[in-house]
Order: C-alpha cells, then sequence, then structure tokens
C-alpha cells in the first residue's frame, strides 16, 4: 500500500494551478469544499497500476482543502473484483473496468451491486463530456467518474515518412499505398504485439459499425452467427494487410504481450513506420523519449492517429479508460463522495488525462499529443462506447482477427467462418 496524499500536507506542489483573479487559483475558482476541511482521516483506493503518479498530483491538490485527509492506493485487478471487495471491506474507492458493471453473467467480474449511485450524491458532472457520462450509467444509476478516454489507432513515425517521400495516409486507398511504397523500400511497416495489432486494426472499424446499427448490436449481442457476415468488410481490410504482409507475425511475436515499455522503446529506434497501440500505451511515451539513447541522439516527429481503414477516413471509437466507484458500504462515504467531487472539476479531470498521458473526458481540453484525432475532417465514422456491445462479441472479433494474423486461417472465408462460430458460442 502506497500513502500518496499526506496528513497536514498544505500545498500541491504540483506547479499547474493558475493565478487567477482574487489571488485563487483555477481549482480555487471552481471548488467549494461542501465539508469540515479540518477533519482528518484516511480514505481507502484500489486501482489497476501499480503506480498511479496522475492519482497523486489530484491527491496533492485534493490537500490543499483538505490537508488532514490522507489518501491511500493499493493495487488489485479487475478480474476478481468481487472477490476483492468481499475481503477488503474497507475499501472506499475503487477502480472499474466496463466489464464490471455491465456482464452480470461474469459473477466474478460484476461489481455494480457494490456501487453507489453518484446521481443521488452532490457531484457536479457538467465539465465532463456527455458522452462519457453516460457510457458510465448502468440502469439510470451513474456508478463511475471516468478517468480518462481510451481508443485504438497508431503512432506515425512522421519524420520517417517524410525523409522516404510520403505523405501522412487519411484514408484507406492511401494508407495501402504508403505501406506497399514502404514495403517495396525494405521496412516491415506495421509492428506491434501479436495480440494487439491484428485485434486493434479492426477495432474501431468494427465496433463503430456495430454501435452505430442496432439491429446488428442486438443480433450478434444475441449470438446470431450469421449477423457477424455485416463484418466482412473489416475482416477484408485485415485479409489484405496480412495477404500483402505489411506486417509480419514473427516480428510482433517479439513484441511484450503488453504492448509498453519495451514496444515503446523498440519504436524509438526509428525504423518502425506504424506502431499499432491503444492511447493507454501512448501514455508511456513522453517519460522514457529520455530512456532510448537512440530517440535521444536522433529525435523524430511522431503522432497518434486512428487506422484510415475507411474509405473517406478513419473509424473513430471511443471508451472510457476505467472510472472511480464508490463503495457503498463506505464508512467514509462523505468523503469519498468529497474527493469525487473534486476530481469531476475541469481543472482536476484535465490534470488527471494530461498526468496519465491519455485523452481527457472533460468538455474543455487540449493535448498536443492527441490533436490528430481530433480533427473531424479525417473521421469517416464515429462511435463513443456506452456499453450497448456485449464484451463477448468484442471477445469474439478481436480473438478471431488476432488467430487470423498468427496464420491460424489460411484466407477470409476461414476466419469469417470461425467469427460466425465464435459469435454463436459466446
Amino acid at each position: 500500500m502506497a500513502v500518496v496524499g499526506f496528513s497536514g500536507c498544505g500545498g500541491s506542489g504540483s506547479g499547474e494551478t493558475k493565478e487567477t483573479s482574487g489571488n485563487k487559483t483555477e481549482a480555487e475558482a471552481e471548488f467549494t469544499p461542501a465539508l469540515d476541511t479540518d477533519s482528518a482521516g484516511t480514505l481507502s483506493v484500489a486501482g489497476f497500476m501499480g503506480n498511479f503518479e496522475a492519482l497523486d498530483q489530484v491527491v496533492n491538490n485534493f490537500n490543499e482543502y483538505y490537508p488532514n485527509i490522507t489518501v491511500s492506493y493499493e493495487q488489485n485487478g479487475s478480474t476478481q473484483l468481487v472477490d476483492y471487495l468481499e475481503n477488503n471491506e474497507y475499501v472506499d474507492i475503487f477502480m472499474t473496468a466496463a466489464g464490471n458493471l455491465s456482464d452480470e453473467n461474469n459473477k466474478e467480474m460484476y461489481a455494480a451491486d457494490y456501487c453507489l449511485d453518484l446521481s443521488k450524491e452532490n457531484i457536479d458532472v457538467s465539465a465532463i463530456k456527455d458522452e462519457m457520462v453516460d457510457a458510465c450509467m448502468t440502469d439510470g444509476k451513474l456508478l463511475r467518474i471516468p478517468l480518462a478516454e481510451n481508443t485504438f489507432g497508431m503512432v506515425v513515425n512522421k519524420t520517417l515518412l517524410e525523409n522516404e517521400g510520403l505523405d501522412v495516409p487519411t484514408d484507406y486507398k492511401e494508407f495501402q499505398e504508403v505501406l506497399k511504397q514502404l514495403k517495396e523500400k525494405g521496412y516491415n511497416p506495421i509492428q506491434g504485439s501479436s495480440i494487439h495489432v491484428y485485434s486493434e486494426i479492426t477495432a474501431n472499424m468494427a465496433y463503430t459499425q456495430i454501435g452505430t446499427d442496432k439491429e446488428l448490436c442486438e443480433k450478434l449481442n444475441n449470438k446470431d452467427s450469421e449477423a457477424a457476415e455485416e463484418l466482412r468488410l473489416v475482416m477484408e481490410k485485415l485479409d489484405d494487410i496480412i495477404r500483402n504482409q505489411y506486417t509480419d507475425y514473427s516480428v510482433n511475436e517479439t513484441y511484450p504481450p503488453d504492448n509498453y515499455d519495451q514496444a515503446i522503446l523498440r519504436f524509438f529506434e526509428g525504423d518502425v513506420p506504424f506502431w499499432i497501440c491503444s492511447t493507454e500505451c501512448v501514455s508511456g511515451m513522453k517519460k522514457r523519449e529520455s530512456k532510448s539513447e537512440t530517440f535521444t541522439e536522433n529525435p523524430f516527429d511522431y503522432q497518434f492517429l486512428f487506422i484510415p481503414v475507411g474509405e473517406k477516413g478513419a473509424y473513430e471509437y471511443i471508451e472510457p479508460w476505467y472510472g472511480f466507484s464508490i463503495n457503498k458500504n463506505s464508512e467514509n462515504k462523505d468523503y469519498a463522495v468529497e474527493f469525487l467531487r473534486f476530481l469531476s472539476t475541469e481543472e482536476q479531470i484535465n490534470i488527471m488525462g494530461s498526468v496519465k498521458g491519455m485523452p481527457s473526458v472533460a468538455k474543455n481540453s487540449s493535448d498536443e499529443r492527441y490533436t490528430g484525432i481530433l480533427d473531424q475532417d479525417l473521421t469517416e465514422d464515429s462511435y463513443m462506447d456506452k456499453g450497448e456491445i456485449n464484451n463477448s462479441v468484442k471477445n469474439c472479433i478481436a480473438d478471431v482477427s488476432n488467430q487470423f494474423g498468427s496464420g491460424a486461417y489460411s484466407n477470409l472465408d476461414e476466419a469469417m467462418e470461425a467469427l460466425k462460430e465464435r459469435i454463436s458460442q459466446q
């Protein structure tokens, strides 16, 4: 257990707040404490990361108002969350994934019954995007506060493309041409972990197609195997990339399964045109630039973009990256609610995203790391995941995509038959 707030601490040390009129910081201007600021106590927080610097920063800022409230943090997992909560009743605030609040059939993961309905508490979520708030609703109850946005895409080595006389592709035709030329020049154009590359190439297009088609979504959720045929175009794009050897499974297998630390350092070697990953992976890039001798000596421009597999652009798929829920049986419910009320302000929710290195859920935010995915002119269609698609459906698509990449199916038709079978058995 790590203590990330300190009793008696009077300052944040963040260096990120700004002075406003009346000698108040932006945070002070938009947040007014609702409880006794002299009270002492401890809030116990559990999350999925071993090191959560973004939480540290928000806690330090919270201690500007509540200097005697200590926040302790410990790591747990999402798959055994129910057992964890049963055996650690002292936990006040805990991290939740989508599956913890949407899949009632998974008794080990489904933790909605342990969550306080935040919509009935004094928490103003108006600074957070409406779609992100909606995505955290279960049966009309707000069960968590979203911490950041997650999506899938690719980090592009823009300097490499420029040196090769190539433009960053914005649609599938351009993408195919760039991949072809890179292949001819001796590059292995698309790289990443073998359990991420193929599934994340198909994810945005597949999930957007399903999420924006209510009838298709219902059919797939209800195990209608024939409905999977409507995803053939998605799998065709993956088939095209595999057949033309624009990615090499044997190379992708050398990447770490988590597609994180060593994968980032591999990208910084400078010879990878497109690294397939999620924004959670991108979050660790900035702090690792200095750890790469190659990048330090020969820095280059890179940018995270959606994969342009659409005829008119990319598919924008966004989902909440975890959230914080409150244990409805918490003995410190008032201060737990107060902490999430503080976190939900524009200043703090932007800090959460910025320090974590992921897109913020705030309506008003700007992060140069993600300007490329904010350009709607490069988007063919978009979908904000609110939990309509069963996780089992997503898993079927992801697993078949990865198996296709591994060579388990010799052609597109075999992959489609496998997908239909998986959908019927989910």
